[in-house]
């Protein structure tokens, strides 16, 4: 869920949906070395013709302590990608043309994560924890680097289609 933006913003309430979703791996049995481009294929549907989808790739050590390793965003109504521009797991987005989100309707995004190299040590964890808005400071944010809202609230809903490809190094 994403409320908006401004001074007098709405506040969520103890019913409302949750403003993030997260997913983590179990604990890794052996270290796990990522090293390049990261792509994040998010399925979704929206309730507005724009919102913002932001991708925080993190490593979570055995405590819970998650550290912020990488991350990409995009806003939804400049999702056109270059086909002949991108590569596998980096996509190439011109950001030049609006086009509105189709309301209620599954829209396949191809986010851009920005390239990593990381030792995962075994027993820590891979979390990727994805917002739509990361103005408080309760959400990750890269660097402390925060975006401005789109500025439309929107309820989203994120499909189990949606991958993240990493670039594992064997």
């Amino acid at each position: 869920m994403n409320l908006g933006a401004g001074l007098n913003r709405p506040r969520a309430s103890e019913t409302d949906p949750p403003a993030f979703l997260q997913w983590t791996t179990a604990p890794l049995p052996h270290d796990l070395d990522l090293v390049g481009p990261i792509e994040l294929q998010l399925d979704a549907s929206c309730t507005a013709p724009d919102t913002a989808f932001i991708a925080v790739l993190q490593d979570v050590d055995e405590n819970e302590n998650a550290i912020d390793v990488t991350a990409g965003y995009l806003r939804a109504g400049v999702r056109a990608v270059d086909d002949i521009a991108s590569e596998p797991g980096a996509p190439y987005l011109p950001c030049r043309a609006f086009e509105g989100v189709p309301i209620g309707e599954k829209v396949s995004y191809r986010i851009p994560v920005v390239p990593n190299a990381r030792r995962f040590r075994a027993g820590h964890k891979v979390r990727l924890y994805l917002t739509t808005d990361d103005q408080n400071v309760d959400k990750p944010a890269l660097l402390e680097f925060r975006h401005a809202s789109v500025g439309t609230s929107s309820f989203n809903t994120v499909f189990s289609s949606s991958r993240l490809l990493l670039p594992v190094l064997r």
